[in-house]
């Protein structure tokens, strides 16, 4: 699934975003990088619900979408909370409508593998910035 790498391209990513040069970043690509931030959050939720992650990747998730929401620059958020909701339901944002993560996945990955997946690279992209 496409937009399962995309969620990762951009966790990864948040390490590699030097905060000096955000203000470069126009106010869409902040948008859709809080967007998804605070979409990947309740997806990151949703994993703990269902027992794949334990509580602590919340706190995580948490992380990341502070780190995000502090990139300097004109960031609308006001999709923030229904993008957040919808993951913890299950749900990714993907060419502009909500679908569901699991009847997306590749037949090779499961939901549970996605999980442990997103898991390790929100670690990893929270680790490149120092959290």
């Amino acid at each position: 699934m496409k937009n399962t790498a995309l969620i990762l391209a951009l966790i990864a990513a948040i390490g590699t975003v030097n905060v000096a040069h955000a203000e470069e970043l126009d106010a869409a690509t902040l948008k859709g990088m809080y967007d998804t931030g605070r979409n990947m959050s309740g997806l990151i939720n949703h994993c703990v619900d269902k027992g794949f992650l334990k509580a602590e990747s919340t706190v995580n998730a948490n992380k990341m979408v502070a780190y995000v929401a502090g990139v300097p620059g004109q960031m609308d958020k006001s999709d923030g909370d229904k993008n957040e909701a919808h993951g913890r339901k299950g749900e990714v944002f993907a060419d502009g409508e909500y679908k569901s993560l699991e009847a997306n996945l590749p037949p090779s990955l499961t939901l549970k593998q996605w999980c442990a997946q997103a898991d390790q690279g929100m670690r990893q992209g929270l680790e490149r910035v120092g959290l």
